[in-house]
């Protein structure tokens, strides 16, 4: 990109009180030149967090959430904390942040089917919560992290919490990677407030740990964010296929050179993150994988999978055969089979099949179904057995809507 560069503030707490984490996240807004001024009274502004799971820790900072609702306010606007699941009502239910806002679950208000201009994944209408659409400034407030098929995770992915409840599963059926980047296109972010004051690292979102790093981020460019902080984590942004996707679209920069970094230098805050396993190798014999033909997606998701289910792997008793990637014929089979990715859907019948490009983390289930491990019956749900199996095991229940991630 040429012209004129596009900024990204960043700043580090000096602590973790809740008058610390205030102190920075207002002064990396006061880097940005006031990035709220175009706030009117009457104005419907509303924040999207990370903050749809109750594991302590997994979630944006509430005081961080709490400056933005203020300075909205302060100016008139009707603002709204809002997230895919009603776990946000439970985190922020003693917060003082009801003072200046309503806290609300996307779950819970009128949706409204809509096309996506310019998909090139979404391409088929989909139902998008109303005030979604409808407010005049959209805040994303994501908390930045690792994750098992897209290495990274901040500004644009947060926006998959934007589908409500179950219908997240689109977006892994589409592609997650594009599917990202048409949600940014359907509703840009006038501004993106980063916490990285704890990130999530390692095998997330199969497992996944904290790590203290002590900094916030801002941008009005989302695609500037990510590659910005991709930087700081020591990921290239290159690495992130829906950053070049968004890129070549047109939405943001990605080259350093394109980006002025306000405050820190991006030297000074660098850390290197941990990233989630990648190692598709099978943890003993018995245990045959066959994903030369996988996209990176499936390839990291299958790796991460394996990661995390080491343990009942070396303990199961028999041969297990796992395949990902398009290919005209199946190999050999031995063992029970796990088929994991949308290019097999034409082999479903073969064994144990997970939809999805790649699949969702509680897709792991169908791994351990073919092992022979009891599922639950909402984990049953994730996953597809041969039709003679199915009709033997009836209806299921859905599972909670914070665990499809």
């Amino acid at each position: 990109m040429s012209g004129e560069l596009t900024p990204v503030a960043l700043v580090r707490a000096e602590g973790r009180t809740a008058a610390e984490i205030a102190d920075a996240t207002e002064a990396a807004l006061d880097l940005l030149g006031d990035p709220l001024r175009h706030i009117c009274k009457g104005d419907r502004v509303v924040i999207k967090p990370n903050m749809f799971q109750r594991k302590p820790g997994f979630v944006t900072s509430p005081e961080l959430l709490l400056v933005l609702a203020r300075q909205a306010a302060a100016r008139g606007a009707e603002v709204y904390i809002a997230e895919r699941t009603q776990v946000i009502k439970e985190i922020l239910d003693l917060s003082p942040i009801h003072r200046y806002a309503k806290v609300v679950s996307f779950d819970d208000r009128p949706l409204r089917v809509v096309q996506v201009p310019g998909a090139t994944s979404l391409r088929v209408p989909i139902a998008i919560p109303d005030i979604v659409l409808d407010c005049e400034f959209f805040i994303g407030a994501p908390q930045l992290r690792t994750h098992s098929s897209v290495v990274l995770t901040n500004a644009m992915k947060n926006l998959v919490g934007l589908l409500p409840g179950f219908t997240t599963r689109v977006v892994h059926m589409a592609g997650v990677e594009e599917a990202l980047v048409d949600l940014n296109l359907l509703r840009p972010q006038h501004l993106v407030v980063c916490d990285a004051l704890t990130v999530i690292e390692g095998n997330y979102p199969m497992a996944g740990s904290l790590r203290e790093v002590g900094l916030i981020a801002a941008s009005r460019n989302a695609v500037a964010m990510d590659a910005t902080m991709a930087g700081v984590a020591g990921v290239g942004w290159w690495e992130l296929a829906y950053l070049r996707d968004a890129c070549e679209r047109g939405m943001g920069p990605v080259d350093p050179a394109d980006i002025e970094v306000r405050g820190l230098a991006v030297e000074d805050a660098a850390f290197a993150i941990e990233r989630a396993p990648v190692d598709l190798t099978p943890p003993r014999d018995g245990i045959h994988v066959h994903a030369d033909t996988a996209c990176a997606d499936c390839r990291r998701w299958l790796a991460a999978a394996m990661h995390r289910l080491r343990d009942e792997l070396l303990s199961f008793p028999g041969e297990l055969t796992i395949v990902s990637g398009p290919m005209e014929r199946l190999p050999a089979l031995r063992g029970a089979v796990v088929l994991v990715g949308n290019a097999l859907y034409e082999h479903r019948e073969a064994g144990v099949y997970l939809e999805g490009c790649p699949p969702r983390a509680i897709q792991i289930a169908g791994l351990r179904h073919a092992m022979g491990h009891p599922v639950t019956e909402q984990e049953s749900t994730q996953f597809r057995v041969p039709r003679q199996d199915a009709e033997r095991a009836g209806g299921h229940a859905w599972p909670a809507p914070e665990e499809l991630v």
